[in-house]
């Protein structure tokens, strides 16, 4: 069953334990609904006893509304997750990471608190609309073998476009390369950037070419995606803090070159 909580206007807050029916699911998506009425921008709140279970009828109807959601999802703002569960946490992440524009995190019970206070904070307004910038920027660095750039933004198809250009002089070669990623302030990646040729080409060659992979800067869930898929290949991957940039270089071995960087 889903119970609502009280919470501010712009706040979804729920709390699910046992069965969840295509009912639930059904309030759930229209308390969605009537908070997005009268907010630009809603958070949600969802505190997840251990008895929970999704039935089919529940699965199927969530998946329906969901793709109904699709268009608003700049609309969202926060999603707090409560719970002990090691695969809701997982999920949720890991959708955080997919749908990139909203703030997932994920707490403990014993931080149940914490979380409403950080869901219910008053949601920043929708940025208005801009010409986009490139959002990779390519560092000149002191060794042959080490690439490096970083990435403000979101990943348009573009980009990646560029990035697959100037990575191929290092991957076409023989012998291993570095790389160094700094992130700073990236907002996730368009779907058609995620469907990519050359993105497909760029993975393919780094799997048999790229011995260390430093990434400076990520985010929670990008950090826990990291970490949870880096023993699977042979590359060796490592996320470092903002602060451990320059422990980050000597790892690639190299530094930032003192040239003019360039953007994709």
């Amino acid at each position: 069953m889903i119970e609502f909580i009280e919470s501010a206007k712009h706040l979804v807050a729920m709390k699910l334990s046992g069965d969840i029916t295509a009912k639930d699911i059904d309030q759930a998506y229209k308390a969605t609904e009537n908070a997005l009425k009268d907010n630009e921008r809603i958070s949600f709140f969802a505190e997840i006893e251990n008895s929970v279970s999704l039935t089919l009828e529940g699965a199927i109807k969530d998946l329906k509304e969901g793709i109904g959601q699709i268009g608003k999802l700049s609309r969202y703002y926060r999603a707090a997750v409560v719970t002990n569960k090691g695969w809701l946490g997982a999920l949720a992440r890991a959708e955080g990471l997919v749908f990139s524009s909203i703030d997932v995190r994920v707490f403990s019970p014993e931080d149940r608190d914490k979380a409403f206070a950080w869901a219910s904070e008053q949601p920043e307004a929708l940025p208005k609309p801009t010409e986009p910038t490139p959002s990779i920027h390519f560092l000149q660095t002191t060794r042959e073998n080490v690439f490096a750039y970083e990435v403000t933004g979101r990943i348009r198809q573009k980009d990646i476009k560029a990035a697959a250009q100037a990575m191929k002089p290092f991957l076409e070669p023989e012998g291993k390369i570095n790389v160094l990623a700094r992130m700073k302030g990236y907002k996730g990646f368009d779907l058609m950037a995620a469907l990519d040729d050359d993105l497909v080409w760029l993975k393919y060659k780094a799997l048999s070419k790229v011995e260390r992979y430093a990434v400076v800067g990520a985010s929670n869930s990008m950090r826990n995606f990291l970490e949870l898929v880096s023993p699977l290949f042979s590359v060796k991957v490592r996320v470092f803090e903002a602060s451990e940039e320059e422990a980050a270089w000597e790892w690639v071995g190299a530094q930032q070159a003192l040239l003019a960087e360039k953007s994709a």
